[in-house]
């Protein structure tokens, strides 16, 4: 996973452009991948797909010196910037730069796709050089006509309903953001498709972040109803925090409740967090009006931060959004944790039944073999009596587990002997 995240970061991945579709290209020699192309102009929902922005060359000079220069880092010049050739003042210039008190030696990342402008990215301890009254800026840039992307990896299953799971692809020269969770969605493919046919049907998705979500949705509006909840990788990699579950807008679905017993029971550390306080991303346009489909997030991003000053401040992490947002940052193991936690969940929702009773009154246990000693586990031996009233027709597997802060698949194991001794079905959810 790590050496997909140090392929696909010199790409100059833009939210529309020739390099964002060569990283598709090479997520397509890894696992199968259907590229959906909606031509820029085009009308989703409300949003209008922009067109394919490509830079040349871009500085700015003062007294015959070059103060700034792309040649010398890509992330000098706001991601979409317009075109400019001109003289400024020192005071318009300051207007169009962008730099980060907090690392000062490091060159911001900033996109423009919506609200065309132009602007320079510049490490705060560079800002002493900007010392003339007159500067000459330069962007040598173009936008063209082309088409968005999106990779899918359909996993199929018996039954057309299931979960989308996703990650953003862009964000240019960004290691930990969007990478890390695109390395750890594509080894859940591979594995995954390892398992075909599987009980549900899920959709991995590559999209360019939001207005890529927003065009596959509104392309694929049929398939809302049987996309029961869906899942938001991102910023997966970093030693800074440990792992953290953003709950879907209603905050208390399957989907919601599932990841949370599996994080509990994963013996990691975690954190959890409501609706848009860990991130805000494309589990929005998930969860957003006319969609409404359940949403989560899981991340490793430390969330929003109260200033001294009242504002408040998301903090994913120390690199977050600047020139130290590399490969170096994003850590293998912490991958392997993420892609477990994912797999876990997707396990829940595959094993998950719906038991229900085929006889009446309290079970002989001991008759068929089922009766726990308390000696040899006491914790389901005091949880026996609730689980025979849990076994209602109302409640599902996962439901009884986390009712009984037992492990799921112990209680299928279990579950699946009662089934055999014919006194439940198991049904489907």
């Amino acid at each position: 996973m790590k050496q997909l995240v140090e392929d696909l970061y010199p790409l100059n991945r833009s939210i529309v452009g020739a390099e964002f579709d060569r990283a598709l290209e090479y997520l397509a020699k890894r696992i199968p991948l259907s590229i959906h192309r909606v031509p820029t102009g085009s009308e989703c929902w409300s949003w209008i797909v922009p067109r394919r922005w490509s830079v040349t060359s871009a500085y700015i000079e003062a007294d015959g010196r070059r103060l700034i220069d792309l040649a010398d880092h890509p992330l000098h010049v706001v991601i979409g910037s317009l075109p400019v050739d001109r003289e400024v003042s020192r005071e318009e210039l300051f207007a169009h730069l962008v730099w980060d008190e907090r690392r000062p030696h490091a060159i911001p990342y900033r996109d423009r796709y919506y609200e065309l402008d132009w602007g320079f990215c510049v490490p705060a301890s560079r800002l002493p050089t900007f010392a003339a009254d007159r500067y000459r800026v330069v962007i040598d840039a173009t936008y063209e006509d082309g088409y968005l992307a999106v990779g899918e990896c359909v996993i199929k299953g018996q039954r057309p309903e299931g979960g989308v799971l996703l990650a953003h692809v862009d964000h240019p020269f960004q290691a930990e953001d969007g990478l890390s969770a695109v390395a750890v969605l594509v080894e859940l493919a591979s594995r995954l498709k390892e398992r075909e046919p599987m009980r549900y049907t899920y959709r991995l998705l590559f999209v360019p972040e939001t207005i890529g979500s927003i065009a596959y949705l509104s392309r694929h509006e049929a398939l809302i109803p049987d996309i029961k909840w869906a899942m938001f990788l991102e910023i997966l990699g970093n030693d800074a925090h440990p792992l953290a579950l953003q709950r879907s807008y209603q905050g208390d679905t399957y989907i919601d409740r599932v990841a949370e017993h599996v994080l509990r029971r994963s013996g990691l550390p975690f954190t959890t967090g409501p609706f848009g306080h860990i991130v805000q991303n494309d589990e929005k346009v998930w969860n957003s009006p006319g969609v409404g489909i359940p949403a989560i997030s899981l991340s490793r991003a430390g969330g929003m931060r109260a200033e001294p000053d009242g504002r408040v401040r998301f903090d994913p992490y120390p690199e977050y959004h600047t020139s130290d947002d590399t490969p170096r940052i994003v850590h293998e193991e912490r991958l392997e944790e993420a892609l477990r936690v994912i797999e876990s969940i997707i396990d829940v929702h595959e094993m998950d039944r719906l038991p229900t009773r085929r006889v009446k009154g309290p079970m002989f246990l001991s008759r068929y073999g089922l009766w726990v000693d308390w000696r040899e586990n006491l914790k389901l031996n005091l949880a026996i009596d609730e689980l025979m009233y849990l076994l209602d027709g109302r409640h599902t597997m996962f439901e009884i587990a986390r009712e009984l802060d037992l492990d799921m698949d112990f209680v299928r194991c279990y579950l699946e002997r009662f089934q055999a001794a014919g006194l439940i079905d198991l049904g489907l959810t």
